[in-house]
């Protein structure tokens, strides 16, 4: 399919950063007898599609069907290696880089996307270790995110045990009102405040706290402007979930009508390679055009 773009548009891709993003989506369903479906964690029966992207093209590159109670993290190094083959497949000839979440939060993805000649940047669950890490940083060493208002970046002491050597820990932290933070202990926000600083806020002691995000990545982040940059890069890895929607609402991907889970597998493709088509089919329109928040999008002739 890249052989139908522009030169320019394929030269793009192909020299351009090529980035593998992780993500699943739960699809609910009824039928009680379906084969390869459960119960996911919000009590719906549902099965799972696990999907890697190439971000920059806006096209899906690997995929898998799993049950709602499945874990993707296994089958994660399996879509990194098949998501390398088709990159190369196209001539990519720059270095990936793996993205996801909290979610994908293992020594064993991190070393897949190694072993698989890519690099990684993967969300970190927020730990004991890595709250302690976090605390030491000094005052001194935090620079404005880019493009998030409030927020601020910073490299911690706190590397993952086990996982490959170089890999460092990113911190976010944003500033958020006392008076912002929800009264439900349910609230997720709470979660990214440390327990200290929560309690202050809580009884009214301070005016305001910081909420953390920490990203375990093997880039290079040595200096405060290479950190800044990497953190705002991951920060784009919602774009999956753009392409996960597209495949939800504008391709049938909110069913999985057959009882068989084959069947739902090949459903599910259907859907991703409508997602692929309609991306390819706005690319030879494409001018690059790279708006506020950063990223690249390309106008075509009947609409964005």
């Amino acid at each position: 399919m890249l052989a139908v773009l522009p030169a320019a548009r394929r030269a793009v891709l192909r020299a351009g950063g090529a980035t593998i993003d992780l993500d699943g989506s739960d699809v609910e369903v009824y039928g009680s007898k379906k084969d390869g479906i459960a119960y996911s964690y919000k009590g719906a029966r549902a099965g799972r599609p696990h999907v890697a992207t190439w971000a920059e093209a806006g096209v899906a590159t690997a995929a898998d069907l799993l049950a709602g109670d499945e874990d993707p993290r296994p089958g994660a190094g399996s879509l990194i290696e098949r998501s390398v083959a088709t990159l190369k497949a196209a001539g990519v000839t720059t270095r990936p880089r793996v993205r996801g979440d909290v979610g994908y939060f293992a020594a064993d993805i991190a070393w897949a996307a190694v072993e698989g000649g890519c690099d990684f940047s993967l969300g970190v669950t927020r730990n004991p270790a890595a709250w302690r890490a976090a605390a030491a940083i000094a005052d001194g060493a935090w620079r404005k995110a880019k493009r998030m208002k409030g927020a601020q970046v910073a490299v911690c002491d706190y590397a993952p045990a086990g996982w490959p050597p170089g890999t460092v820990t990113v911190v976010r932290r944003v500033k958020v009102r006392a008076c912002d933070i929800s009264t439900d202990p349910r609230a997720r926000r709470r979660r990214t405040i440390p327990k200290g600083q929560l309690a202050l806020a809580l009884d009214g002691l301070v005016e305001h706290v910081y909420a953390y995000s920490f990203i375990a990545t093997n880039l290079d982040v040595s200096t405060p402007a290479k950190a800044v940059a990497a953190e705002a890069w991951h920060r784009m890895r919602t774009d999956i979930g753009d392409r996960i929607r597209d495949a939800k609402h504008g391709a049938a991907l909110r069913h999985l009508p057959s009882g068989t889970q084959a069947a739902n597998t090949v459903w599910m493709w259907g859907a991703l390679l409508a997602v692929n088509l309609s991306a390819y089919r706005n690319s030879p329109a494409w001018i690059p055009v790279t708006d506020a928040a950063g990223r690249t999008w390309a106008p075509c002739a009947t609409g964005y």
